[in-house]
């Protein structure tokens, strides 16, 4: 419960930080202590709090791309429901592997040519890349709720500005988590989350790391922190498939 704990605080701050981040660290330290249903109930209602923080508690004008943001919606809707069918059909400890293999992959995906102050020129958008986008982005929802990276590299290729990025990104996790939470309800057999009062606990923590990344980010170098935050994620992610393999 120690490692949850931690890992709450630095994945508020690395997400608040840097834009992403939040279930990358979380997501392995709670399949391990929970549940499968209760470990990623447990990440949706955090990372919605999260979000909400991030986009109403700032004071500062929010930058939204509105029209891509209910594309990716519409079409993550099917992957939703497969992602929470496929969380209720396999085990914890393959799970906990999926959660590490998703992890480590999205760290070394994200890890070069991106930064969080500057975007990529504006290329033309696909009229594949809001399908592929959605669906994937639903079905990482809910099952290992590691739905940043594609969402990153879509919003990336469209050359948003960081602002543009930050705030689509957190309204596109803030709805995703909703819905991911109501999706499991009707076709992943149920919501279970941990005792209250350690969930209570959890969202404290949640704002004072969200908090914290928000001055880090006003104050230090973001590039830096966020690679730091890389290796905490691949790392996270390596103990999260040694747990998951020495389970099996």
């Amino acid at each position: 419960m120690v490692l949850v704990a931690v890992a709450t605080v630095v994945g508020s701050m690395l997400q608040s930080a840097t834009s992403f981040g939040f279930a990358l660290v979380l997501g392995p330290a709670v399949f391990a202590a929970f549940e499968p249903a209760e470990a990623l109930t447990t990440l949706l209602v955090l990372g919605a709090v999260l979000n909400l923080l991030m986009l109403f508690t700032e004071r500062r004008a929010r930058v939204i791309r509105g029209d891509r943001v209910t594309l990716l919606l519409l079409w993550a809707l099917p992957g939703l429901a497969i992602g929470a069918l496929i969380l209720a059909a396999l085990p914890k400890p393959t799970l906990q592997v999926a959660v590490g293999v998703a992890v480590v992959v999205a760290a070394a995906v994200q890890a070069p040519g991106w930064t969080v102050a500057q975007a990529r020129a504006v290329h033309d958008d696909p009229v594949w890349a809001a399908p592929l986008v959605g669906v994937t982005t639903g079905v990482l929802t809910t099952t290992t709720s590691t739905s940043g990276p594609p969402l990153v590299l879509w919003f990336q290729w469209l050359g948003l500005s960081p602002g543009e990025l930050r705030d689509s990104l957190a309204a596109a996790f803030l709805a995703l988590n909703a819905l991911g939470v109501v999706a499991l309800a009707a076709f992943g057999g149920g919501i279970e989350t941990p005792d209250p009062a350690f969930l209570i606990g959890l969202l404290i923590l949640t704002a004072l790391g969200q908090l914290a990344g928000r001055r880090l980010f006003e104050r230090l170098e973001p590039d830096r922190f966020r690679d730091a935050g890389l290796v905490l994620v691949i790392l996270a992610g390596i103990a999260s498939v040694a747990a998951g393999l020495g389970a099996s």
